[in-house]
């Protein structure tokens, strides 16, 4: 056990984020940081209020597998994993979020606010992945 007192350990029974309330929140957390978003943008996306937002953010939310919020969150992985599929590292996987997507007619990171664009960021991205987890 790490001495830091902000270390938190999530025990994680089953690894799979689509049937365990502790998978995804762990995954959703590792997708929020690595994405960089902000708490406003998971309410957005998630539709749920701030203290929810925050606890997902932090991964002590426990949102029921099928869920919409979960389904809405499994998006948010799926984007994770495939941009490190398509692009390997976060500077090209961050250029890409940021710059205009001629397919997606707008900015990805600006898409993925709304569940509706962020699926569609999603599709783009599983469209190119070479090895999709999903």
């Amino acid at each position: 056990m790490s001495a830091n007192p902000d270390f938190h350990a999530v025990h994680v029974d089953r690894g799979d984020a689509r049937v365990s309330a502790e998978a995804l929140a762990l995954d959703a957390r590792r997708a929020i940081a690595a994405l960089a978003l902000r708490n406003a943008d998971v309410r957005a996306v998630a539709d749920v209020d701030n203290v929810t937002a925050s606890a997902i953010a932090s991964g002590t939310a426990r949102i029921p597998p099928g869920s919409d919020i979960a389904q809405r969150l499994l998006l948010l992985v799926r984007l994770h994993r495939g941009l490190g599929d398509v692009y390997g590292s976060t500077d090209r996987m961050d250029h890409w979020l940021d710059n205009e997507e001629p397919a997606l007619h707008g900015r990805p990171r600006d898409l993925m606010r709304t569940p509706e664009g962020l699926a569609r960021v999603v599709a783009n991205v599983e469209s190119r992945c070479k090895d999709c987890l999903w």
